[in-house]
């Protein structure tokens, strides 16, 4: 097995080739033919299609029998293969990556342009976009190595700063599920009273964010101006809890190409995402940490790629979001950002807002290790990112969510499900699947009672940062991210935090009051909650049937 040790971003990864993993390109006019090939190639019985990554059909087969070299180079010579690649798994089972066939490359300033035109020749690599004075997008060509090897060849020639492949990752939603139901007092993170759902069991009064407190404190629910993008899995634009005039700007979507981010079946994270953040008041029956803010829906796509991570917060960066919430990450355990994504998050993070920077807020995630030990095998990469807000999760009763990741990295922790606790309400896909008469959505309600994770955890805090803007837009995000980690409310023991920083719950569970009191100097101005949200005797929307 051929291994290979790359710099990547501020990291250092070791990939090998895999022996039982390869993937297929299909020409975009003959997948059928593709598919005829691989039967043809492959023996019936020695190997399965494990689904697309990075546009790829990965195929694993029965190292025992087949003999996957020689089954990918008959592949690569049939004529409806576009492209055939080896996939390459992250040490100690961390993961698999597909080279999408690009290579960021950056020369040591001074270069000549004989040296980066030789570098390039000698790899028979094609130019497809600059990046400032040195830095290339470079593609690989049939007569090239694998982009693996490109990289790692790049990376000891003398005139190469930077050599990272593109490579593509499965990407996993760092989500909780759900049951319905409706009204403001049922969502205990934003009021915690120690009593909600008929019973005391499993809330602590005083358990949540201070949002209900924070709107009273601000004189607003969150202004219209300031726009929260949420890149997720899909959105149901027309759930009462956000259409209406205005409440959506710019939604895309970049697996489709078009502009009605809607979601595909399974696709119920980022509408219960989107609810928790800014979910407009009085609009259906839950209410968002910043209802009057506006939503910018952004669906992705179900891989992790430079390419992919560019166009998304390039996008948000350019149609004016304040605010980025992104509920996801890796399924990789381990996964270094490479230069570009890291300077994609980070142009969005230092020249959005016209310079002041657009707020990133990220999940840490619910797998229960460190964010940052490389020893181990665990790296997320979003959550260390330096500009980023890294969200761990908390619970009802004000303590340490079983699941969530914990680090140095962590910046607050924020309400949400978790052992001896309860799930978060808010809004969920509406309607019925045509084809089999069922429900949409997590649940059969338009609203989930159950969602939670750090995917919950992490929206509520891009919603209180669009309150903290409301107030002081004039903030940078470096200062949001400051200031919401200074105003942070202390739970767990004092023994959990030194110098003020616990590495699960970051410098405290996210207070909104506070926050927006120390952006503004604002206090006491009354705000009346609409009455079709703050009725206790409101009734349990139906969900639509068509």
């Amino acid at each position: 097995m051929e291994t290979f040790d790359l710099k990547y971003g501020n990291q250092s990864i070791k990939l090998s080739q895999s022996n039982t993993l390869i993937g297929v390109k299909p020409k975009k006019s003959r997948p059928a033919d593709a598919e005829e090939a691989v039967q043809r190639t492959l023996p019936a019985g020695d190997y399965k299609n494990q689904g697309i990554l990075g546009g790829f059909h990965i195929i694993s087969v029965d190292d025992k029998s087949v003999n996957a070299d020689d089954a990918l180079d008959k592949l690569r010579l049939n004529g409806s293969v576009q492209v055939g690649t080896h996939v390459f798994e992250v040490a100690s089972g961390k993961g698999i990556v597909v080279p999408t066939g690009d290579v960021f490359v950056e020369f040591k300033p001074g270069t000549t342009k004989a040296a980066k035109e030789r570098a390039i020749d000698k790899f028979r690599l094609s130019v497809k976009e600059t990046r400032g004075p040195e830095g290339f997008i470079l593609a690989v060509t049939p007569q090239s190595p694998n982009p693996i090897k490109v990289a790692s060849g790049l990376q000891k020639e003398t005139s190469i700063l930077i050599a990272e492949p593109d490579l593509a990752s499965k990407a996993a939603v760092k989500s909780g599920l759900a049951k319905p139901d409706t009204l403001l007092n049922e969502q205990w993170h934003l009021r915690n009273t120690g009593f909600h759902r008929n019973t005391d069991v499993g809330f602590k009064s005083g358990a949540d964010a201070r949002v209900v407190e924070a709107w009273a404190v601000a004189g607003t629910f969150g202004k219209p101006d300031i726009v929260v993008a949420v890149i997720d899995d899909g959105f149901d634009t027309n759930h009462p809890d956000l259409r209406g005039a205005g409440k959506i700007v710019h939604p895309w979507d970049f697996t489709r190409g078009n502009n009605e981010p809607v979601p595909d079946i399974g696709d119920w994270h980022g509408t219960a995402c989107a609810g928790v953040a800014v979910a407009a008041a009085g609009a259906g029956g839950v209410v968002g940490a910043a209802p009057g803010s506006t939503l910018m829906p952004v669906r992705w796509g179900a891989n992790l790629s430079d390419a992919q991570i560019e166009a998304w917060f390039d996008y948000v960066t350019a149609k004016g979001a304040s605010v980025v919430s992104c509920s996801w990450g890796a399924a990789n355990s381990f996964f270094a950002l490479s230069t570009r994504a890291y300077r994609a998050i980070e142009r969005c993070a230092n020249q959005g807002r016209s310079g002041k920077g657009c707020v990133v807020v990220f999940a840490a995630g619910n797998s229960d290790h460190d964010v940052n030990d490389p020893n181990d095998g665990t790296v997320d990469g979003f959550a260390i990112h330096p500009d980023v807000i890294a969200v761990a999760a908390s619970t009802s009763m004000d303590a340490r969510s079983n699941y969530s990741n914990y680090g140095k990295e962590i910046s607050v922790c924020a309400p949400s499900s978790g052992a001896g606790g309860w799930g978060i309400l808010t809004s969920d896909v509406t309607g019925m699947d045509p084809r089999t008469g069922s429900p949409l959505g997590y649940d059969n309600g338009d609203y989930t009672y159950d969602f939670g994770g750090t995917s919950s955890a992490c929206p509520l805090v891009a919603g209180i940062a669009a309150l903290v803007l409301s107030v002081n837009p004039n903030l940078t995000s470096h200062e949001v991210k400051t200031l919401l980690q200074d105003t942070a409310r202390k739970i767990g023991r004092k023994s959990d935090y030194n110098d003020g920083h616990s590495k699960h719950f970051g410098f405290g569970c996210v207070n909104a009051a506070a926050a927006v009191k120390a952006a503004s100097g604002v206090i006491g101005t009354v705000v009346t909650l609409p009455s079709a949200v703050s009725s206790p005797k409101a009734k349990r929307k139906a969900r639509l049937t068509a």
